[in-house]
């Protein structure tokens, strides 16, 4: 009825004989404090059997922390790395607090882990590999042989915790001073002359752009500039002004020429009779820059003085249009169309040059010029827009110099 039997508590094993029935009546005899979330194996119900095994372990509190990560875990194992597998850690090349096969008691055990793991850290364009048990940017860091220059730094913190897979870079940072040649800008000055008419100018002096050295202090990362302070700047050539001269002399009005010069052709026509090249009666000094009055009162008094007034009984102003709308239509004071016809029949489109008797209308046509730009009859007859569509048919044909006045 005695029998032998192996009593394992935790891993320590002693052979006992028993006169008892079961697991439990083996534990009992040998005064052991079992509690109900200790592990025996097999149960304290089993019967005894003749060089039967029994073990028993006992629930142990460990304090555990695993690459910083703390929680607080039961187990049933004997040693530090039994427990580690128990509890689902992989200890395989990682950093322990202790001893794999340290033993476990049942209460005020702490294991912390620093697991191995794979990084990169990107250095200077190239990639670096680490393999090991780091647990933090710095300690990965120390796997290699990268060093931190006095203003480098890593794209995370040196006291962050790292993962596996985890890419670290390592910025390079440069501060630089660096000097760049800069233009000083000349200034334009400007001086009045009556040497020089209205709207005409002159530059007296080229001028020069000057030069100064400015200094910044440059900060780049990795090569690229992320900051750029000036620091100072040295004059290296004194601009030098540009001086311009502006005209205030006024124009003075056409001077008018004598009547049947005879030196020019009537553009176009080939006739041979223009007096002074213009076709349009003003190349010929036949206009005295104004129309005079034909002798039926209609555009002016006829005093002698060869100005040319209507040449018509319609009335001395625009016939069907007013002389503010003819102005309109030439463009205004600024246009050279309303130079010509202010100087040739001051916006008379009747005018009859009285000193020739052969210039009319605005622009002082000739009759055989008139037609041969595709007008009919006398230019006097036909309506303002018609004269001046003819007028500028012969501007392209044979430029301005067709009336003097332009």
């Amino acid at each position: 009825m005695n029998k032998p039997v192996t009593l394992d508590v935790n891993g320590q094993s002693e052979e006992v004989r028993t006169f008892g029935g079961t697991v439990g009546d083996v534990l009992d005899s040998r005064d052991l404090d079992i509690e109900k979330r200790d592990q025996i194996k097999p149960g304290v119900d089993k019967k005894i059997s003749r060089d039967m095994t029994i073990t028993v372990n006992t629930a142990k509190e460990v304090s555990l922390s695993v690459d910083g990560k703390k929680s607080d875990e039961t187990t049933h194992a004997n040693t530090v790395g039994q427990a580690l597998a128990d509890l689902g850690v992989d200890a395989k090349n990682a950093d322990l607090s202790a001893k794999p096969n340290q033993k476990l008691k049942d209460e005020g055990n702490e294991i912390d882990v620093t697991t191995a793991k794979d990084l990169t850290i990107v250095a200077d364009g190239k990639d670096h590999k680490v393999s090991a048990a780091a647990g933090t940017a710095k300690e990965a860091l120390g796997e290699t042989k990268l060093k931190l220059d006095k203003d480098d730094f890593l794209s995370v913190p040196l006291s962050s915790k790292v993962s596996d897979g985890q890419v670290l870079t390592v910025n390079r940072v440069k501060n630089d001073t660096v000097k760049e040649k800069q233009a000083i800008e000349a200034k334009t000055e400007t001086k009045k002359s009556d040497d020089l008419y209205v709207g005409e100018t002159k530059v007296e002096e080229e001028g020069k752009d000057g030069q100064k050295q400015v200094s910044y202090k440059v900060k780049t990362v990795n090569g690229n500039e992320v900051k750029k302070e000036k620091k100072d700047e040295k004059v290296l050539s004194e601009p030098k002004a540009k001086v311009v001269i502006q005209g205030t002399k006024k124009k003075e009005a056409p001077a008018e020429k004598p009547d049947d010069s005879d030196n020019g052709s009537d553009a176009g026509t080939g006739d041979g009779d223009s007096d002074n090249g213009s076709d349009a009666g003003t190349g010929d000094g036949g206009s005295d820059n104004g129309s005079g009055g034909s002798d039926d009162g209609s555009g002016g008094s006829d005093d002698g003085d060869n100005s040319t007034g209507g040449g018509s009984g319609s009335g001395g102003g625009g016939g069907d249009m007013s002389t503010q709308e003819i102005k309109d239509m030439l463009g205004g004071p600024g246009s050279k169309w309303y130079q010509v016809a202010k100087c040739e029949s001051e916006f008379n489109p009747r005018a009859v040059n009285k000193s020739n008797n052969a210039h009319f209308g605005l622009f002082q046509f000739k009759i055989a010029t008139w037609q041969s730009m595709g007008g009919s009859g006398n230019p006097i007859d036909a309506s303002p827009q018609e004269q001046f569509d003819r007028a500028k048919k012969l501007q392209a044909a044979a430029g301005w110099g067709q009336w003097a006045c332009a």
